[in-house]
């Protein structure tokens, strides 16, 4: 077996089943019927996150729900977030504020995010995220993230394994722009070659790569010092393991 078909293999075996499917489906448009307060002001409501960039693994996935309010809206972005914020809160949603997404805590194995914010203009390609802890905005495009993932889907959903299985912490979004770099002008046909192109990356540029958000370079990817030397250290054992099951 050469080491594409074994890593064709390890991905069959994270397929998500139909139901599997169908609930997380289910999930959104149950939060959408709850957030019928905010009609009124025409936002439209996306996949986010490893749903919209089919990458989403058996082993570890959440549900990633986008709300972007057009441009023409005059409300103050905090306001069209805290009239998300309050829809959900009405129903009887229990929350978690992170950076910029409101995390529901929803009974079963996943979890959803819930990310406000306005489009730049009529496109809806760019927006204006709200930053929940700092109160201010955050300009990026989300369309333009799942293109990119999507051109190199498999390998991101290998990198998520490979960072699950060796315990190691890595913002699934560092990891994703990791991949796009690496693999950037390069195809994914042969998944031996694009899994080991990463893992060189990582050993040999992680420590010093300077990472930003593709989408906009003034948003700044952050990954601790003893994180990038972990990932280095792994990264390096894994390029030099005799057998795949030591790898992924």
């Amino acid at each position: 077996m050469t080491g594409h078909q074994y890593l064709v293999g390890v991905l069959e075996k994270q397929r998500l089943t139909d139901m599997d499917l169908e609930t997380l489906r289910n999930t959104r448009e149950r939060i959408i019927g709850d957030l019928g307060p905010i009609r009124q002001y025409e936002p439209r409501i996306y996949y986010g996150g490893s749903y919209g960039k089919k990458t989403m693994i058996k082993e570890s996935f959440d549900l990633d729900i986008v709300i972007y309010f057009p441009h023409t809206d005059r409300r103050p972005l905090m306001d069209m977030y805290a009239s998300v914020h309050d829809s959900l809160s009405q129903v009887g949603y229990s929350m978690i504020e992170q950076e910029v997404a409101l995390t529901l805590q929803l009974p079963g194995q996943f979890h959803v995010d819930v990310v406000t914010g306005q489009a730049k203009d009529e496109d809806f390609y760019y927006a204006d995220l709200y930053n929940i802890a700092e109160n201010s905005r955050k300009r990026t495009s989300l369309k333009m993230h799942i293109d990119d993932a999507r051109r190199v889907k498999d390998t991101i959903k290998l990198m998520k394994l490979w960072i699950r299985r060796h315990s190691l912490e890595m913002h699934k979004f560092a990891m994703e722009q990791v991949v796009i770099r690496a693999l950037r002008d390069k195809d994914e046909s042969n998944l031996e070659k694009s899994f080991q192109t990463v893992l060189q990356y990582l050993k040999s540029s992680i420590l010093n790569v300077k990472l930003v958000d593709s989408a906009n370079s003034n948003n700044p990817i952050k990954i601790s010092e003893t994180q990038r030397y972990k990932i280095a250290q792994a990264a390096d054992n894994s390029s030099s393991a005799k057998y795949w099951k030591d790898i992924i």
